[in-house]
């Protein structure tokens, strides 16, 4: 109504006193109609319409103030403005700057690629759009600028593309290639295409790259495929690479036959990681694949004895139990220290629940033998053959069961003399010595005690009531069998009795002194004998 009497200033008092945004624009556009430039910016200021103000600047030419109007307010549609007003100027390089910063990445694309900036058009090509970025790699590609196709392939969603130009043109001259199709790699998971995965597997292998090949097939689920690579080109398999080569297990639903592939595969991976030396994991891959034997067997070569006695005693399979007792045998149980004992104990308990009674006899053989020739404890040794002839006797299927048990019997029966005759020896010396003397015509003496400790109760004995001559004929008997004397004799007694006879004690030959062995005695009386 006031426009149309003509009251203008009446008019502007009232826009101006109503401080409404879009009544202000309205006056703003009269007054931009009617030239009042400096009063329209006014109030496009006040109405906050920078876009408005840009278009004023430019139609006033005054492209700084606009480009400072931008850059305060960040206004999209200003830039936009200001951008179209400067590629009308021929400022082309400011027009892509405002371009971008308006968002409008097709329009910076356009300049860019008229003008041939191929350094602006990357940038903002990996902003726009993806149908502007496989465009922009189509330009590049064309160009030869190859790994700037990838990389725009690869923003774009065309990583097939990508990778067949990765596969074209990749080498030991382009760097920057693997780069990228590492970038790419790493970024796939499952869902990635199976085609994908594989073409990326190939790029890798065909140049080297067998680690990162060989991730790739795990990422794809060709863990047979990943494994075979592990092992042909000797890459190390290393605890988490193990698991990632593990294929996951699948409900029931899905069936059996991808649990033999599983079983297949993880057998495979035991293999690989025994061949690298890695034990300990080719033991939890066998186990996995429910290869137990095979699991320990690679637990026994890494001689982790700990390890070896805990998956026995929980595995409870009587081939484990087995294999356990028979590693645990050719270690050091024969010490006497707790250590031995323990390894002792756990050798009879693996046999006893494996119900493996042979073996378990003939440990209870080798221990009485050790305690014989260890500690001379006949008693302990008593005891053992005794176990050895039950488990002998509870054995089947032994070819010779009746001839062991009968040699057991005999030597059960000799040292059972033994021993009595030792607790004989302060009681009733003379039964002791009767003892001892029939037992040394023997024929298979030497095959149940060691033959040395008879002979030295009964030269200890003759000494002892005055008999040098009898003590003195047991000493040359001794040396006529070869028997080392030093270890059953003491010096000193050795000393009196050749002293009782008037004979000289021999430097030499008798092994009293020096300390040798049954093989140098031998060969010093052959020696002799030439003399």
């Amino acid at each position: 109504m006031l426009v149309t009497r003509g009251e203008q200033v009446a008019l502007e008092r009232y826009v101006m006193r109503a401080k409404d945004a879009e009544l202000m624009k309205w006056w703003a556009g009269y007054c931009e109609s009617l030239g009042h430039v400096d009063s329209a910016r006014h109030c496009y200021e006040s109405a906050g319409d920078y876009y408005s103000l840009v278009r004023v600047a430019c139609f006033s030419n005054d492209t700084s103030d606009a480009a400072e109007l931008v850059s305060h307010s960040r206004s999209a549609a200003g830039a936009y403005h200001l951008a179209r007003h400067l590629e009308g100027c021929g400022n082309i390089d400011e027009a892509i700057q405002y371009f971008a910063k308006s968002g409008c990445y097709n329009h910076a694309i356009r300049l860019a690629r008229q003008y041939q900036l191929d350094a602006d058009l990357l940038q903002f090509s990996i902003k726009a759009r993806p149908s502007l970025q496989v465009d922009c790699a189509r330009y590049f590609e064309g160009k030869g600028e190859f790994e700037k196709a990838v990389q725009l392939y690869q923003k774009g969603g065309e990583l097939l593309k990508a990778l067949d130009i990765c596969f074209r043109v990749g080498g030991t001259e382009r760097k920057q290639i693997f780069e990228i199709l590492s970038n790419i790699s790493s970024g796939l998971d499952a869902s990635a295409s199976p085609a994908v995965v594989a073409r990326c597997a190939e790029f890798f292998v065909k140049h080297g790259h067998h680690e990162k090949a060989a991730r790739l097939c795990i990422t794809g689920g060709r863990f047979a495929q990943a494994i075979a690579l592990c092992s042909d080109h000797h890459i190390t398999i290393t605890e988490e690479l193990a698991e990632a080569l593990t294929p996951p297990k699948l409900d029931k639903a899905t069936g059996p036959p991808y649990g033999e592939e599983r079983t297949a595969v993880l057998l495979e991976l035991a293999r690989v990681c025994k061949r690298q030396s890695s034990y300990q994991l080719a033991c939890k891959k066998f186990t996995q694949a429910g290869d137990r034997s095979r699991a320990l067997k690679c637990l026994l070569k890494s001689g982790d004895t700990k390890n070896v006695i805990y998956y026995a005693s929980v595995s409870r399979h009587r081939d484990i139990y087995i294999l356990a007792a028979n590693y645990l045998q050719s270690l050091d149980w024969q010490s006497g220290t707790e250590d031995a004992t323990e390894l002792t104990k756990r050798i009879i308990e693996f046999y006893t629940k494996a119900h493996a009674h042979e073996p378990l006899a003939a440990f209870y053989d080798g221990y009485a033998q050790m305690e014989i020739d260890e500690f001379r404890d006949y008693e302990k040794a008593l005891d053992a053959l005794k176990e050895s002839r039950q488990q002998l006797a509870k054995a089947r299927k032994m070819m010779d069961k009746e001839c062991r048990i009968k040699s057991l019997d005999s030597r059960i029966s000799i040292i059972a003399d033994f021993v009595e005759a030792r607790h004989c020896e302060k009681s009733d010396p003379q039964k002791m010595a009767n003892i001892c003397t029939s037992m040394l015509s023997m024929p298979d003496i030497e095959a149940a005690i060691r033959i040395g400790d008879a002979y030295a109760m009964l030269v200890e004995y003759h000494f002892k009531a005055g008999n040098v001559h009898d003590a003195f004929e047991l000493v040359n008997q001794m040396r006529q069998r070869h028997i080392v004397l030093h270890p059953y004799l003491e010096q000193t007694l050795l000393e009196q009795i050749h002293r009782g006879v008037g004979e000289e004690l021999p430097l030499q030959g008798d092994g009293c002194k020096h300390g040798a062995d049954d093989e140098e005695i031998a060969v010093h009386e052959e020696v002799e004998e030439i003399k």
